[in-house]
């Protein structure tokens, strides 16, 4: 019998998401589920990531609001979210898709 702990290797998103390409990534997945949770989820990740103290500072709003807006139960708001992603460097670039006009 396998004890719990052998030659498991644990997968630290954190520790992927150091990497630019992984944070676009991950982020254009969450921004392409039309999900705004999946969203602040992909924002956490790459705020720990880089460190939530200075991302807060950055983004003008405490770190324990940083933690509860991109909680699973948060739900930052909008002005929240835009300097959030400022603070990350994160840039958006909207289209009008065709089937849309």
């Amino acid at each position: 019998m396998k004890k719990e702990n052998d030659d498991l290797i644990l997968f630290d998103a954190v520790a992927a998401a150091k990497s630019p390409q992984v944070q676009t990534e991950l982020l254009n997945m969450a921004w392409n589920d039309g999900n705004l949770r999946a969203v602040a989820h992909a924002l956490k990740v790459i705020a720990k990531a880089r460190g939530m103290k200075s991302t807060a500072e950055e983004a003008g709003i405490s770190r324990t609001a940083l933690y509860k807006g991109l909680s699973d139960k948060g739900n930052p708001s909008l002005s929240s979210l835009i300097g959030i992603m400022k603070a990350l460097g994160v840039t958006a670039n909207f289209q009008i898709s065709a089937n849309a006009i």
